[in-house]
C-alpha cells in the first residue's frame, strides 16, 4: 500500500467513525460517561481529597512515649547477649541484623486502607542503639531504608542522654524513657534486664516521625488518587453502557417518528407514528399523528377542490361553447323549415332534426347542472338549493314546494356533498316515482340541518331496490361522510327521504362512521 493510498484508507476510516460515532447516541453516551466521571471524581475530591490534604497539610500530633513502650518489649530479648562477661557480640550482631519487629504504629492522617498508619522498624526506618550498663555503646543497627528523615547526630543530643541515664536507672515510666525534639524527631529508651531483674544495657531508638508521616500520608494520597480515578472511570463505564442502553431506546423511538415522517412526506399516511408512552416523545408522536390526519385532510380537500374547479371549468366551457353552438343549431333548423315549407318529408326530417337537438341541449343543460359545483357558485347553500328546486321543477314539469332557511352554511365541500344528495333525490324522483307533486325542506334544528324530501309517487320496495340504480348508495355515503345519517321510508302512496347532518361537519374524506341497525320499517338507504 502506498502513502496517497494508506492516507485515503486513514481519511475513510476517520470518516466512518465521525459518523459513526457523530451519531445521537453515541454523543448520549459520551456526555452519560463525561458527566457520570467528572461527577464522582468532584464528590470524591470533596468528600475525601480535600480532607486527606488538609491532614497532610496539618498532621495530628505524633508523640515519643509508643516507641518507649514498643522498645519495652524488645528489651528482654537482648539480655541473654549483654549479661554476659564479656557480652556476646557476636550474637548480638545476629539479633540485629535478623528482621526486626514493628516498635510502634503511628497515624498518617489520611485515611485510605493500609496507607492510613505507618510503622516504626529498628533497621527499617529508624535507627537502633544498644549500650553496655557502664554508657557504652555496644552494637548499632542502621535504617536500611533511604527518605526516613534526619537521623544523624541523634546520640549525641542531650534528650538522647537523659533516656538512656533513664534507662541504665531501671526506670519504666515511658514519661522519662521517651522525648520527643522540638523538630519533631523523637527517642526512647527501654532498660535491658534478665531474669532477676537486674539491668544490664538500655535499648535505645531514634526515629524522624514527621518525616516518615509525611512519607506514608503522599503515598497514601497517590493511592487515594488512584482509587478515586479508578472508581470514577468504573462508574464512568458503568454509566456510559446504561446510557448507551437508554440512548438506544430513545433513538430507537425518534427513529420511529422518523419513518412515520418521511411516509407522510411520500404521501403514505397509513403510516403511524407508534409511541404509547405518557412522556414528552409520547406526546410528540401523538402531536405528530394529529397533524398527519389534518394535512392528510386538507390534501384531499385539496384534490377535491381541484376536481371541483375541473367541474366548473367544464361547466363552463361546454355553456359557452357547444349549448351555444347547439342552439344555433336549433335555429338554423327552425329557419330552414320556412323554407320547405312544400316538401314534406324535408320537413318530417328537420323537425325530427329539431328534435333531436332539443333533447341533446336539455341534456346538456342536465349535465351542466351535474357538474357545476355548487361551493363554486358563489351563491351559499340556501340559494343554491332555492335555485336547483326551481330549475328541476320547470325542465320536469312537477312542482314542487320548497321550505329552505336562509343561512345555511357549511364547509365548501360539505355543501357541495348536501348539494349533490339532494340533486340525486329529485333525479331519482324525475326518474322512478310518477310523483305530481314534491315537498322539499332543508331547516336548521339547534346545530344540525334537517333535510326532506317527500313526493306523491306511487313508491317502491327498499329490499328489492339494492343494487338497482336508484342512486341510494351515493346519497348514503355522501351523508355518512359528513357524520349524519339518511334514511328512505317508502309506501304506495310515495316515498320520503330524511338526512341529518351536524353543520360543523368533519371533512367530506373523512371515514365514515359505523351506523346502527334501525327497524325494517325504517332501514338506511341500502346500496345502489
Amino acid at each position: 500500500m502506498n502513502q496517497m493510498s494508506y492516507k485515503s484508507y486513514i481519511s475513510r476510516l476517520v470518516r466512518r467513525a465521525g459518523a459513526r460515532f457523530g451519531t445521537l447516541r453515541w454523543r448520549l453516551t459520551f456526555s452519560y460517561f463525561v458527566t457520570a466521571f467528572a461527577a464522582l471524581f468532584i464528590l470524591a475530591g470533596t468528600f475525601v481529597g480535600i480532607p486527606s490534604l488538609n491532614a497532610l497539610r496539618n498532621p495530628p500530633p505524633l508523640h515519643a512515649a509508643p516507641l518507649a513502650q514498643g522498645l519495652e518489649k524488645q528489651a528482654p530479648l537482648v539480655a541473654p547477649y549483654i549479661s554476659r562477661t564479656p557480652p556476646d557480640l557476636a550474637g548480638l550482631a545476629g539479633w540485629l541484623h535478623a528482621p526486626q519487629d514493628t516498635v510502634a504504629t503511628y497515624a498518617s492522617g489520611v485515611a485510605v486502607d493500609q496507607e492510613s498508619s505507618f510503622v516504626v522498624i529498628p533497621g527499617k526506618n529508624a535507627i537502633l542503639f544498644v549500650f553496655a550498663e557502664n554508657g557504652q555503646l555496644l552494637a548499632t543497627l542502621a535504617p536500611t531504608v533511604t527518605g526516613v528523615g534526619n537521623l544523624s547526630g541523634l546520640q549525641a543530643l542531650s534528650a538522647t542522654h537523659g533516656v538512656i541515664a533513664a534507662a541504665l536507672a531501671g526506670q519504666t515510666n515511658p514519661a522519662l524513657l521517651a522525648q520527643t525534639l522540638p523538630d519533631g524527631r523523637a527517642v526512647a529508651a527501654a532498660p535491658i534486664k534478665d531474669t532477676a531483674g537486674v539491668t544490664h544495657g538500655a535499648l535505645v531508638i531514634g526515629a524522624d516521625l514527621p518525616a516518615l508521616q509525611q512519607m506514608t500520608a503522599a503515598s497514601g494520597l497517590r493511592g487515594l488518587a488512584y482509587s478515586i480515578i479508578l472508581f470514577s472511570l468504573i462508574a464512568s463505564v458503568l454509566g456510559a453502557l446504561i446510557g448507551l442502553l437508554m440512548a438506544r431506546g430513545f433513538t430507537r423511538r425518534l427513529r420511529r417518528l422518523t419513518v412515520a415522517a418521511d411516509a407522510w412526506s411520500k404521501g403514505d399516511f397509513a403510516i403511524e407514528a407508534r409511541d404509547p408512552s405518557s412522556d414528552e416523545l409520547g406526546q410528540l408522536a401523538r402531536d405528530l399523528n394529529r397533524m398527519a390526519e389534518q394535512l392528510q385532510t386538507l390534501l384531499q380537500d385539496r384534490q377535491q377542490l381541484a376536481v371541483i374547479e375541473e367541474r366548473n371549468r367544464l361547466a363552463r366551457d361546454l355553456h359557452d361553447s357547444v349549448k351555444q353552438q347547439i342552439f344555433a343549431v336549433t335555429m338554423l333548423v327552425g329557419s330552414a323549415q320556412l323554407e320547405v315549407t312544400g316538401n314534406p318529408e324535408a320537413q318530417r326530417i328537420l323537425a325530427e332534426a329539431e328534435r333531436i337537438s332539443s333533447n341533446a341541449q336539455q341534456e346538456l343543460t342536465a349535465l351542466i347542472h351535474e357538474l357545476r359545483p355548487v361551493a363554486m357558485a358563489g351563491k351559499g347553500l340556501s340559494a343554491a338549493l332555492r335555485e336547483l328546486c326551481g330549475d328541476w321543477s320547470r325542465r320536469t314539469g312537477i312542482a314542487v314546494e320548497a321550505q329552505i332557511s336562509d343561512g345555511l352554511a357549511l364547509a365548501p365541500l360539505a355543501e357541495e356533498e348536501v348539494y349533490r344528495t339532494a340533486q340525486e333525490a329529485l333525479a331519482n324522483i324525475a326518474r322512478h316515482s310518477g310523483a305530481t307533486q314534491v315537498s322539499f325542506r332543508a331547516e336548521r334544528e339547534q346545530d344540525r340541518l334537517a333535510l326532506c324530501i317527500q313526493d306523491n309517487g306511487h313508491g317502491f320496495n327498499i329490499a328489492l331496490a339494492n343494487g338497482q340504480g336508484l342512486g341510494l348508495r351515493s346519497m348514503r355515503e355522501r351523508i355518512e361522510r359528513l357524520g349524519g345519517t339518511l334514511f328512505v321510508f317508502s309506501a304506495p302512496e310515495g316515498t320520503r327521504v330524511e338526512a341529518s347532518l351536524p353543520l360543523v361537519t368533519p371533512s367530506a374524506a373523512a371515514t365514515p362512521p359505523a351506523a346502527t341497525t334501525p327497524s325494517a320499517a325504517t332501514a338506511p338507504l341500502a346500496g345502489e
